[in-house]
């Protein structure tokens, strides 16, 4: 999948970022992940900016207008990217970010990011909790939406088929509620490491629910990056909100997170098919270590 690039925005959108922040004299683009609107560095009189925009016919357009919302309420304290200024024109949604000189996390063993990728899980959920959002989308509304996707997939693809689909019919919905602001999509590239600090980017899929999703839907990327189960959950119970959790309810949800991956690694989008294999095989491991 293409993304959109700085040079497909209206005439009308470039005169009125640039209008706002001076010139742009260099533009450097962000590779295509879920969705394709414009995600850009601008190198602007003023300084660097990041630029998220999307057409508002695109069915992404929800993920943005998210964002926009999100950002604006996030407390000072949280370790993420302000939004300095946004705004429709000639059918667009533009969003204008601070560009964080970062890079992503390295979630491997031995990684010296990890502990600073896990104490800011951690502050994530003493900060976002009580939720600052009140309208925020609750967090079963994203499981459900797994849930669908999770039924389509073949059981006879995996081992102890019936646990599995056990996992899609009981898991629990009312384990799932709370009143913390979760980001819901927390992996390597969506943390910015400055001088050890994990900072948080891309909030566009945040919702409401228990303080302990967020570093439960994280676990798998520990796995995939090189960590056994074991050791993967132990790092996992480095942040308090892990020990809240069910246990049931966390296996249930690896294997409903496992199945979801394993379909859209085969009818998903082209270009995310072998990271979402990567993300089934890592779930699949760790629904075994939690089962045996």
């Amino acid at each position: 999948m293409l993304r959109l690039q700085w040079d497909d925005l209206p005439d009308e959108t470039r005169t009125v970022i640039q209008r706002g922040f001076g010139a742009v004299s260099r533009v450097t683009s962000v590779g295509a992940r879920l969705t394709r609107g414009v995600a850009s560095r601008l190198y602007t009189e003023s300084g660097v900016v990041f630029l998220k925009a999307v057409p508002l016919r695109s069915p992404s357009l929800a993920h943005y207008e998210r964002e926009q919302r999100v950002n604006v309420l996030l407390p000072a304290s949280v370790p993420a990217p302000r939004l300095l200024w946004s705004g429709r024109c000639a059918g667009w949604l533009l969003l204008i970010f601070e560009c964080l000189d970062g890079r992503p996390a390295d979630p491997s063993p031995g990684s010296p990011d990890i502990p600073g990728l896990l104490d800011t899980v951690a502050e994530l959920g003493k900060m976002l909790t009580p939720c600052p959002w009140p309208g925020a989308p609750e967090a079963i509304e994203k499981i459900d939406g797994m849930r669908g996707y999770a039924r389509l997939a073949n059981l006879g693809d995996f081992p102890a088929p019936h646990r599995y689909a056990a996992a899609l019919e009981r898991l629990d919905a009312d384990a799932l509620t709370g009143n913390t602001l979760l980001h819901a999509d927390l992996h390597e590239e969506n943390f910015q490491v400055i001088g050890g600090r994990a900072h948080v980017i891309d909030w566009s899929l945040a919702c409401r629910g228990a303080r302990w999703l967020d570093i439960v839907l994280l676990l798998p990327r520990f796995i995939m990056a090189g960590h056994t189960p074991e050791q993967a959950e132990r790092l996992a119970a480095g942040v308090p909100a892990w020990h809240d959790a069910p246990a049931e309810v966390v296996t249930d949800l690896a294997a409903l997170r496992t199945l979801f991956s394993a379909y859209l690694a085969v009818r998903g989008p082209e270009h995310l098919r072998a990271r979402r294999a990567r993300v089934a095989a890592a779930g699949r491991a760790w629904v075994a270590h939690r089962i045996s």
